[in-house]
């Protein structure tokens, strides 16, 4: 998945220009706003429901169908009010095809639901992998015969598509896409709590693109966006895969009736230990990669990549909340956390979105700082979890972390290397690469266990004992 983002972002940013990309962005965070209210919480329904009956597993899909289909019907027809709100009228064209995405969507949620459930990740992956390269090669293809903005809002579509075609030839069962709505209690009891959050979060996800677009200009949101995602994709290289497992591993603890704080303890120090050092080297490299990565248009986003590596790390202190609190059925602090952390969001990039682009990056580190905050009290209130014992979780990690950080730094400014953007981004690579290797060893992290663990499954798995 790293691949494929790798390097369709690095063409795509050589085909597109970024007032093209933030037009792109505006089209995609109207329509992914009505996404919460469409998911509905079914998702997570069906992962953590202990007496999971075909009827509600129809119900679920019924559910999605009636919500789906209606949502995209209405934003299809406002999309011509919509663009007339930016001035744009081409912004209506995208959006018709964006939300195109809501009438097949429904064919993949419950299935990819059931497989989570399941913790059939073999198939999640084959899913998630045809569904990606899809929009990659739909945007290229596209990108490249000049249809601009365009060509991305065509790829995403081919990716919801693919997902849908995918999931549906995966179902372990045909009879889930029988509609039903006699099970609708049962899901509204639980969804109404999560769908709430989901709807704030959306609402916080994609309301700075529309404000920044709004007040900074197309060209400012998609550098923004560029540097965002490039962080993003570091980020989620350690976390997407981690959460992906541990919601579900969670739930089936809790079903099973077994105490699962020390095991998101673990995973705090794992997770830190991971992505931290990753979100430092970025930081140090940001120019360079950039330069190498997205080509000389973009340069103007890397400044504004070390602080929002800051603030995405220190949310990596108490991470995946929610997901604990939607597998154990604390549902109802979700929504607190989430109006809490999106009003908060929302608060600074109104604010900051008056003055420049990198005051909106620099804001994004007080929300960091309340995110850590705000889920560290929850998490508190549900499992007795506080924040020094989350500190010290990730002590050692900071440590692994600061040894990384320093001869990375070192290095990518050293006198020879100036100008030579190539030698430059690979060598602050390899230097904090080494230095992460050596200094889990001397601080003794417990990462070196799971790498041990990973090698000995690797020989497993190539070399089978007949």
């Amino acid at each position: 998945m790293l691949v494929v983002n790798f390097l369709s972002t690095m063409v795509l940013a050589r085909l597109i220009a970024p007032a093209e990309t933030g037009l792109f962005s505006v089209a995609a965070s109207v329509v992914l706003l009505a996404q919460a209210i469409r998911d509905f919480g079914v998702g997570e329904f069906l992962i953590q429901e202990k007496d999971l009956t075909p009827h509600k597993i129809r119900t679920a899909f019924g559910l999605t169908l009636v919500l789906a289909w209606t949502l995209g019907t209405v934003i299809f027809l406002s999309r011509g009010w919509i663009a007339s709100i930016y001035g744009t009228p081409a912004l209506a064209d995208l959006i018709a095809v964006v939300c195109c995405s809501f009438f097949v969507a429904p064919f993949s949620s419950t299935v990819l639901a059931l497989l989570n459930r399941e913790m059939a990740f073999g198939i999640l992956l084959r899913v998630s992998l045809a569904s990606n390269i899809m929009n990659a090669a739909v945007s290229i293809i596209l990108a490249y015969r000049g249809w601009g903005a365009m060509a991305l809002t065509c790829g995403m579509l081919a990716m919801n598509v693919t997902t849908a075609l995918v999931a549906s030839l995966s179902a372990r069962s045909w009879d889930h896409f029988v509609p039903s709505l006699r099970e609708w209690r049962a899901l509204a009891s639980f969804g109404t709590y999560i769908s709430g959050a989901n709807i704030i979060n959306q609402l916080s996800g994609r309301l700075p693109d529309l404000i920044i677009g709004r007040l900074l200009g197309y060209q400012a949101l998609g550098l923004y966006n560029r540097g965002n995602g490039i962080v993003v994709i570091f980020h989620e290289m350690v976390l997407s895969g981690v959460q992906t497992v541990a919601f579900p591993a969670f739930a089936s603890a809790h079903r099973s009736g077994e105490n699962v704080r020390q095991p998101y303890l673990r995973a705090v120090t794992l997770v830190t230990g991971a992505a931290l050092p990753v979100l430092a080297v970025i930081s140090i490299v940001a120019e360079p990669l950039v330069w190498c990565l997205l080509g000389r248009n973009w340069v103007g986003s890397a400044p504004l990549i070390p602080p929002l590596a800051l603030s995405y790390g220190l949310t990596l202190f108490a991470p995946m909340v929610s997901l604990y609190l939607s597998a154990t059925g604390w549902v109802r602090m979700i929504p607190r956390i989430a109006m809490g952390l999106q009003i908060s969001l929302l608060g600074i990039i109104a604010v900051t979105a008056n003055f420049s682009i990198m005051w909106v990056a620099i804001g994004n580190i007080g929300y960091g700082l309340l995110n850590l905050l705000i889920n560290a009290h929850y998490l508190g209130k549900a499992t007795g979890i506080r924040l020094p014992e989350l500190l010290r979780a990730a002590c050692k990690s900071v440590g692994v972390t600061f040894l990384c950080a320093v001869p990375a730094f070192l290095v990518v400014n050293l006198p020879a290397l100036a100008g030579q953007n190539v030698l430059m981004l690979a060598a602050g690579v390899a230097t904090g690469g080494a230095a992460w290797c050596i200094a889990v060893f001397l601080l003794q992290h417990p990462i070196v266990k799971e790498l041990f663990l990973l090698i000995h499954e690797v020989r497993r798995t190539t070399h089978p004992v007949t």
